[in-house]
């Protein structure tokens, strides 16, 4: 699908843009927007931007200029609602990617949690040189249906530059035009005590036959990653955490970014949605076909492809990659890819995976990922897992002295030596671990470091009653 707003004439000649700084919302074909603290929405490149406010009964509230707004996530989908306080209660903001199949929307849904009725204003802000045209039904943009709201406005307004002054000034109009530098629109919408209404703004390809709201859109993600890697610990935000990240990876995947698909592959290699992943790795193949990749991009993708070889099973592709990307990376190659990439072409091409491991005795350079959600599941899986040896797995290598007594549930963790769940029970001051492996070489060890580090086994399933650990 194409974006209807990409290559509009009319934009900074000197490439400036208006994006935003905050979480990334989107779907299975990648990112769509960002929203920040205050509920704002921006398009990913900057191009447009929607802001809101609430007109209560003393008067007018500019999301992004009020103090009394909270965030949250609902059901840790990458869909958000933003809290705006107004007189007997707030007026809640929720956003959210849809896409059916023949386009994609964002959905902006706003409730009156409040005890009287308000009205609430959507505005378009667009930069660089556009037309707007704002009816009480829908906002077009350059001869282009842009927004749609399902209850009728009670009043529109269109300026050049900022909207508020006009928008708290009482702006009436049934329909107002602008053409000019940086213009926005908006739609002014009655919104009685404890109701909703929805807009839909339109990112790609067209309006949804059957719109979605943002709750059908979080459902949406749940199926999703419903079968993925679960983690439970007791330290609540490390738990928290990873149920945010793994659909943030999934939105990832379909970056057109080479370097956020490559670190989003290689986590949800791990998580269990090997789909997803080798979504990600087409966008990876494709950028290493076309020679683009270089220095930490280019290790970034080593990574992607071995995860396949190693905790798939499957070819990636590696064997014919792995020269040119190796040359691509340079000095920014490090030890541990060096060893995942000889792993990977131990059976297929023994003596490039030689090669790797001579490369990896000299190598200096250390790995790190770039994207928020790659890096923040390396912190959440370091307290988990250690894969870093071949030839064992390391589970709770660090077990902070806050977590003892308390429950620890992973399930369905990959690992080059096979899919491992585990468990943490406790008997009084003594850890009781169970664990159970899938797949992999009968010959790994497996330890739990944090815990015990005197116990290991061969087993690939069982229950042990380890030592107390020591302060």
């Amino acid at each position: 699908m194409r974006r209807w707003w990409k290559g509009r004439n009319g934009r900074p000649d000197d490439g400036t843009t208006h994006a935003l700084d905050g979480a990334v919302i989107g779907d299975l074909d990648g990112p769509t927007a960002i929203v920040d603290e205050k509920g704002r929405i921006g398009a990913v490149d900057g191009s447009w931007w929607l802001e809101w406010g609430v007109g209560a009964e003393d008067r007018w509230r500019v999301a992004h200029d009020e103090v009394a707004v909270r965030q949250s996530r609902v059901s840790d989908a990458p869909v958000y609602e933003t809290w705006l306080r107004v007189p007997g209660g707030d007026v809640v903001q929720r956003v959210a990617a849809a896409n059916d199949g023949l386009g994609r929307t964002l959905v902006v849904e706003f409730e009156n949690a409040s005890g009287t009725a308000v009205a609430v204003a959507l505005a378009g802000r667009v930069a660089g040189s556009a037309a707007l045209v704002a009816d009480v039904d829908a906002i077009t943009l350059d001869t282009t249906e842009w927004i749609r709201t399902e209850r009728s406005a009670g009043a529109v307004h269109a300026t050049v530059g900022e909207p508020w002054g006009g928008v708290t000034a009482g702006a009436a109009a049934t329909r107002d035009v602008v053409e000019g530098v940086d213009p926005s629109a908006t739609l002014i919408v009655p919104l009685p005590h404890r109701q909703r209404v929805r807009f839909d703004v339109l990112v790609e390809g067209d309006f949804p036959t059957r719109p979605s709201t943002p709750e059908d859109v979080a459902a949406g993600w749940r199926a999703v990653t419903a079968d993925a890697l679960a983690i439970e610990v007791p330290d609540a935000e490390l738990g928290e955490a990873w149920s945010r990240i793994v659909p943030d990876l999934v939105v990832l995947a379909g970056s057109d970014d080479p370097r956020s698909a490559a670190e989003a592959a290689t986590v949800l290699d791990i998580a269990g949605l090997l789909a997803e992943a080798d979504r990600a790795r087409a966008t990876v193949a494709a950028a290493t076909e076309a020679g683009t990749l270089r220095g930490g991009d280019a290790v970034a993708a080593m990574r992607a492809f071995a995860s396949r070889d190693l905790l798939a099973g499957e070819e990636s592709g590696l064997t014919v990659f792995a020269d040119v990307l190796a040359a691509a990376a340079g000095d920014a190659i490090d030890e541990v890819t060096l060893e995942q990439v000889a792993r990977a072409l131990d059976a297929s091409a023994p003596q490039a995976a030689a090669d790797a491991r001579r490369a990896a005795t000299v190598a200096t350079a250390a790995f790190e990922p770039v994207t928020a959600a790659a890096k923040a599941a390396a912190t959440v899986l370091d307290h988990v897992i250690d894969v870093s040896s071949t030839g064992s797995i390391a589970v709770l290598p660090d077990v902070p002295s806050s977590w003892r007594g308390n429950n620890i549930d992973v399930r369905n963790c990959g690992t080059a030596n096979g899919r491992v769940s585990f468990s943490v029970r406790w008997h009084g001051s003594r850890p009781a671990l169970l664990w159970e492996r899938h797949g992999g070489s009968d010959a790994i060890e497996m330890r739990c470091p944090g815990l015990d580090s005197s116990w290991s086994t061969l087993e690939r399933s069982g229950e042990a009653l380890l030592a107390e650990p020591l302060d």
